[in-house]
């Protein structure tokens, strides 16, 4: 054996050993952390929707691609990356035998051929990447920077390494088709290129070139891999696990959380999550899963309007915690070097505003409107919301620590059965004036629907027009339909997204037993308020309550198809319509509220640059609505600048929380001047329908206006 075979097989395994060893410590330890966390059974089943996710998700990076430029480039990196680990396995042969070529496919033209593209691939993707991180630098954009927080010099390392390993790699092979060696001389057409540029060479430096940079390709691969592992780069190898156990087809809609018996619980049991360890496993896992490529901190709305709180930095702070708290409680030490009493005791959120030291601080956690931008846009399936709701439940309910504003709202649900405090009675003042048919027991056999009015739209000025308006519309399509009245009560969507569970899971239990009391299995219920919608549709489940729920403008949608409703009179406006969060994202309705209005003769529809799956929040989600927001802008007021920017008439919504924050958000910039009184108008897309279809006094909601029959006979006539 020559010198060069001793040097080279020495250095290759040594450099092996060296660098499995070291980032297979640092990948036990991780797992160890991850199996902190609480079980959460419910994540291990459903075997092949895990199989499609996989395929879909990681394999086919379909979020990824969602950004096309970006998404293209990943996809270049990810599958060369897949390929050319070929490389590194025939390195790895190498180090025994200088002929050696992987078995079967090892010399074959095609195999050649695909290794090369894909180098060429990936170093134009790593290119791309690099003109990205120039272009997107924080110091050029501040907090519009997607990368603003993430750790910058970790990405430019990571591109350093890949292309460290291309280079290597090219060399090594470039040499060996010099010597003639390379296993694929008609398809490898950059590595044979490469070749002949070090034809000139002697076969004894050819012979020592491929060894040092065969070498030295090992090298890098095993120091980028133990790099990888300690840093955000890390996804690689939790990414397959993170999508496998995240809730499908995505964690919008419903909240998960264990039931909850007071009368069974003991001083023990623990309400959220008040401790990074109290986590269910797949939160963890989101923690060390983070890629820090701040798709997440792009679309959300708390950020972008100067708030404290980044869906991406907030993973990141209870990663790092994680990191740091990780080893004391597995009984190893701190990893940092730090203060073991000082990471236990540290508080996970702040009380208060004045309180220092937390991992997260309070406007970080109560600046969130759960709009579920940051779950849709990230791409290895990261659960923000639930995770800031558990954070929640745990200051609401074991630390009563939430915003004092809020407060009154939960104690009006918990009294009154409505967030404002006004009671049963006055649930049907909406319908004066109005035919409308109230369950009396149980609902008829006649009746074809359910409408729950919910408590905006019975109770909120401005909702009541909305509400008064559907019924006109479904009576002049002659739908036989009938609402509960006062026997209605909140859902307690409020109260679960502030994290007041307990209270939600009371009202829930009781408005289920109400709806079956009423015979509401039977036929579907028509909900005007997305909140309601959701919380009926994908929560009441859980309490054996087992709806088909339809929004308002998915019915109205349907009787426009159906030529029950027909619009006849030109409504010669230009109108944008705002897409709801928890009609949007949390639940997929886009088309049927466009579709109510896209046959209005004369209306001229536009949408705004952030619609549908990106679509901006209006700022009430969250129980956003019941608190003050008080730091950067407001929310309603960026979505109206947005809005106003395309010169309408109307602002369309079909939430009533959204239409009363869009109203005030118009209302504010008319009072300072900026907008002539009346110049633009925020409707529910019911009432645009209704401009066309039904006397104009009862789009105003004049309780003087012609009942249902003379508005049906209008309509038909």
């Amino acid at each position: 054996m020559e010198i060069v075979d001793v040097v080279r097989l020495i250095a290759g395994v040594a450099v092996l050993v060296v660098g499995f060893g070291w980032a297979g410590r640092r990948l036990w330890f991780v797992y160890r952390l991850i199996r902190l966390g609480q079980p959460m059974p419910e994540r291990v089943s459903g075997v092949w929707s895990k199989v499609r996710a996989e395929l879909v998700e990681v394999l086919g990076q379909r979020k990824l691609l969602q950004w096309t430029g970006p998404g293209v480039m990943h996809a270049f990196v990810f599958w060369g990356f897949v390929v050319l680990q070929s490389h590194t396995l025939e390195a790895v042969g190498e180090i025994f035998d200088p002929r050696f070529h992987i078995p079967v496919i090892g010399d074959e033209a095609w195999f050649g051929f695909l290794q090369d593209l894909f180098t060429v691939l990936v170093l134009i993707g790593i290119a791309g990447f690099a003109l990205i991180r120039f272009a997107q630098h924080p110091s050029q954009l501040g907090r519009r920077s997607r990368f603003a927080g993430s750790n910058l010099d970790q990405g430019w390392w990571v591109l350093l390494a890949e292309f460290g390993l291309l280079y290597t790699v090219m060399v090594l092979r470039g040499a060996r088709a010099a010597l003639g060696t390379l296993p694929y001389p008609d398809g490898a057409f950059a590595s044979v290129a490469f070749g002949r540029v070090l034809s000139g060479v002697s076969e004894f430096q050819l012979e020592w070139l491929a060894a040092i940079f065969l070498i030295a390709h090992l090298i890098v691969f095993a120091a980028f891999m133990v790099f990888t592992v300690h840093s955000k780069h890390l996804h690689i190898f939790t990414i397959a696990f993170n999508v496998a156990f995240a809730r499908k087809p995505k964690a919008l809609g419903k909240l998960e959380a264990e039931p909850i018996d007071i009368e069974e619980m003991d001083e023990d049991d623990v309400l959220g999550v008040g401790a990074v360890e109290q986590f269910g496993f797949k939160r963890l896992l989101d923690m060390v899963t983070c890629t820090e490529c701040g798709r997440c901190q792009s679309q959300c709305p708390a950020w972008y309007t100067g708030k404290p709180l980044s869906p991406k930095l907030l993973i990141m702070d209870l990663r790092d915690h994680l990191y740091e708290k990780g080893p004391h409680l597995l009984g190893s030490g701190s990893s940092h070097g730090g203060n073991g009493d000082a990471v236990l005791s540290q508080p996970l959120v702040a009380g208060s505003r004045d309180e220092e030291g937390a991992v997260i601080d309070y406007d970080v956690l109560w600046t969130c409107t759960t709009c579920g931008a940051c779950v849709e846009e990230c791409p290895v399936d990261i659960e923000h919301v639930d995770a800031i709701v558990d954070l929640r439940r745990y200051q609401a309910q074991m630390d009563t620590n939430f915003p004092q504003e809020a407060g009154g709202m939960l104690r009006n649900v918990e009294n009154s059965g409505d967030p404002w405090g006004l009671g049963q009675a006055r649930r049907l003042d909406w319908a004066e004036g109005l035919d409308v048919p109230v369950v009396d027991g149980r609902l008829d056999e006649e009746v074809e629907y359910l409408f729950w009015v919910g408590c905006a739209g019975a109770l909120e000025d401005r909702s009541r027009k909305t509400t008064r308006v559907v019924a006109e519309l479904l009576n002049a399509a002659g739908v036989r339909w009938a609402t509960l009245g006062t026997a209605e009560s909140c859902t307690g969507d409020p109260a679960r997204r502030l994290g007041m569970e307990y209270l939600f899971q009371m009202m829930a239990q009781t408005t289920v037993e109400t709806l079956k009391e009423a015979g509401a299995e039977r036929v579907p219920i028509v909900a005007t308020c997305p909140h309601c919608f959701n919380t009926i549709r994908n929560e009441y489940p859980d309490f054996d309550g087992h709806f088909e729920v339809l929004h308002h403008t998915e019915l109205l949608a349907r009787l426009v198809a159906e030529g029950r409703l027909t619009p006849r009179s030109e409504v010669a406006k230009r109108v944008t319509y705002h897409d709801p969060c928890y009609l949007g994202r949390h639940n997929e309705i886009y088309d049927p509220p466009r579709a109510v209005v896209d046959d209005v003769p004369g209306l001229e529809r536009i949408e705004m640059p952030r619609c549908r799956s990106r679509g901006f929040c209006c700022g009430a989600g969250g129980a956003r609505f019941y608190m003050e927001e008080d730091i950067g802008k407001r929310v309603n007021h960026e979505r109206v600048d947005e809005a106003l920017a395309l010169e309408p008439d109307l602002v369309s919504t079909a939430c009533p929380f959204c239409m009363v924050m869009l109203d005030d958000a118009v209302a504010d910039k008319t009072a300072r001047g900026e907008l002539a009184e009346g110049q633009v108008q925020v409707v529910d897309v019911a009432r645009v329908l209704a401009d066309s279809l039904l006397p104009v006094q009862s789009v105003n909601g004049d309780a003087s206006h012609p009942s249902a029959t003379a508005a049906a006979t209008d309509a038909e006539s």
